[in-house]
């Protein structure tokens, strides 16, 4: 036990020597290894010993609150050029409180960094947050003023961007603003638009006329503070250096109108115009905008001038552009001209226009022509939307054309228009356009039309059918379509053609005639004749007439169709020689006839044979 409690003491005593080991290591971070065997030496005789250790551990705790300047010295010794670095260093003066070591610092940054090497923002924003710190900060707004007068009136800073120079001028005129001298503004943004400010040789200065910053802030100042004429000047300069834009026209006309010099306005527009002619996309609201000024102002007095502005527009207006422009030049027309006059302009614009808005254009040009010379002055207009528009805008058309010759009670015109429109109307894709037909021909027409109206259906399906084959074999990017089968292919190609097709294969639809074709049962009647010579056999001569009839209507019932589409050419002669004659039912009173299934001649027979 005493060796172990011996033990314990000596582990105590190392780990205590340890720890004074570490102080001592600490004490010679914080005052030196000099100064600390000097306290030790001296440490009964001189009582300031741990006043010197409080004023290292205090230069400590300053040097780690001074860290992040530190830091940021050295990333700018790195690189003098860093500009976010520089505004960093003065946002952490301003957090210490210190404005004045930050307004130095920004000043350093502006004799450091070089414009054209600069990195991590731009080297305008040095001048704008030390301008920010001396007026705010400092409160110090003439100090704000000659950093600006150094910056851009003698050219202190040399500026890669014109740009960069162009903030700093704006930022000196919001600088009046805010001090309330008007004139010393006005007066600034002048001289940095005449293009004689700063130094000669500088490029950043040369570039200032041409800064769309400063023509916007002279414009809003000339407008608010400046005169009628001082602000045409301010336009006109800005029109003859061509650094306006459509804008700028539209402000100055409005200006000019608002101040009642309605034909400067235009000329301001005739200018803007020279500036920015078709195809540039301010041209399209320039004319808009002059085109609704001058008929606001002069309305129909000026009719030929009108004319005039509105030939040149649509002129050079490209396709997209114009609708908007002949629906204008139309009303105007309508309301001031003529009215053949505004006919030709629809008529223009229906040549004019893109593809995907003719078909609209067309409409518009037929409601105005029913509207002003009646309902058959359209047909010539039809007739050329038809030929003009696509398949399915051109499908449509024929429609409506069809339903105005019904209106007519021009039932053949409407007609020849349905047939001709059906071959741009796909039976599988556009359905409407054959419900209409189909009710036309339910409406007016007879059983000779209805079929040409199926057979005409039937010739475009195949047709179609055959293009979309094509189609879908010559690429992608087709909308699929049904196809049809094979069987109502080789249908359609036998009628085409005059081709007997074996009907077995397919079902008989009632209700339909099927032409020439015949049933396999309807083309044997070398057997009707013998089922009915054996009933006449049976029946003994009672049933001559029934057979007459069971004769007739095998031949009817079994092929399905009426006794004008059975071809009998070529039944056999002998077995007609041989037939016993029959007398005609209108010799027989008091009986009617009746069709008799054929099926039911076989059963009397089979029965009449078992009983003899």
């Amino acid at each position: 036990d005493e060796e172990e409690g011996e033990g314990d003491d000596d582990q105590g005593a190392e780990h205590h020597q340890e720890e004074s080991e570490g102080d001592d290591e600490d004490l010679d971070i914080l005052l030196g290894d000099g100064a600390r065997n000097n306290a030790l030496q001296n440490d009964d005789d001189n009582p300031d010993s741990s006043a010197d250790v409080e004023l290292a551990i205090s230069r400590a705790e300053h040097l780690t609150s001074r860290r992040p300047l530190l830091l940021n010295r050295v990333l700018l010794r790195q690189n003098p050029h860093n500009v976010g670095e520089w505004i960093k260093r003065s946002k952490l003066y301003l957090d210490l409180g210190e404005a004045d070591m930050a307004a130095d610092a920004l000043e350093e940054s502006l004799r450091a960094v070089d414009a054209r090497k600069c990195v991590n923002g731009s080297p305008c924003t040095l001048v704008l947050t030390l301008v920010d710190i001396l007026e705010n900060k400092r409160k110090d707004p003439d100090g704000a003023r000659r950093v600006l007068d150094r910056i851009c009136a003698e050219g202190d800073f040399d500026f890669a961007d014109a740009e960069d120079l162009a903030q700093c001028h704006t930022a000196w005129v919001e600088l009046e603003l805010r001090a309330e001298d008007w004139d010393a503004a006005l007066n600034l943004a002048r001289r940095a638009t005449s293009g004689k400010v700063g130094k000669k040789g500088n490029r950043a200065a040369r570039g200032l006329s041409r800064s769309l910053r400063l023509w916007n802030l002279l414009f809003d100042l000339e407008e608010s503070l400046g005169t009628v004429q001082t602000t045409k000047d301010a336009y006109d300069r800005a029109l003859e250096l061509k650094v306006a834009t459509p804008s700028h026209v539209l402000n100055y006309a409005s200006f000019l109108k608002d101040k009642k010099y309605f034909e400067e306005s235009f000329a301001a527009y005739e200018r803007g115009l020279g500036l920015f002619p078709f195809p540039h996309a301010g041209a399209a609201l320039l004319w808009k905008s002059y085109l609704t000024d001058f008929l606001e102002r002069y309305g129909g007095s000026r009719t030929p001038r009108a004319r005039e502005l509105f030939d040149r527009c649509l002129e050079d207006c490209p396709p997209e552009e114009s609708p908007e422009f002949y629906l204008l030049y139309g009303e105007y027309e309508e309301a001031h001209g003529l009215t053949k006059r505004a006919l030709r302009v629809y008529e223009r614009m229906c040549d004019s226009v893109p593809t995907s808005e003719k078909y609209a254009a067309y409409r518009l040009y037929v409601a105005k022509a029913t509207q002003c010379l009646g309902v058959t002055s359209a047909r010539p207009i039809y007739e050329s939307a038809i030929k003009a528009l696509e398949d399915g805008p051109a499908s449509r058309i024929c429609l409506e054309y069809a339903k105005m010759e019904t209106g007519l009670r021009e039932k053949d015109r409407a007609r020849t228009v349905l047939a001709y429109g059906a071959q741009l109307a796909d039976p599988r894709r556009d359905p409407d356009y054959w419900k209409a037909w189909h009710e036309f021909e339910v409406g007016h027409g007879n059983e000779e039309t209805f079929r040409e109206m199926l057979r005409v259906k039937r010739s475009v399906a195949a047709a179609f059918s055959t293009v979309n084959y094509n189609a879908a074999e010559m690429g992608g990017g087709v909308p699929k379509v049904d196809t049809l089968t094979e069987e109502s292919a080789l249908e359609m190609i036998a009628e085409r053609e005059g081709v007997e097709v074996d009907s077995r294969k397919k079902p008989v639809i009632g209700g339909f005639v099927s032409g020439k074709k015949r049933t396999a049962e309807a083309a044997d009647l070398g057997e009707v004749e013998r089922r009915a010579a054996r009933l006449r056999e049976v029946t003994g001569g009672s049933g001559v007439d029934g057979g007459g009839a069971a004769e007739s209507s095998a031949a009817a019932g079994s092929g399905g169709v009426g006794d004008d589409e059975i071809d009998i050419d070529d039944i056999d002669g002998n077995e007609e020689e041989e037939a016993p004659a029959t007398p005609s039912a209108k010799n027989v009173r008091g009986v009617s006839q009746k069709a008799i299934p054929a099926a039911v001649f076989g059963g009397i027979t089979a029965s009449g044979d078992g009983e003899s």
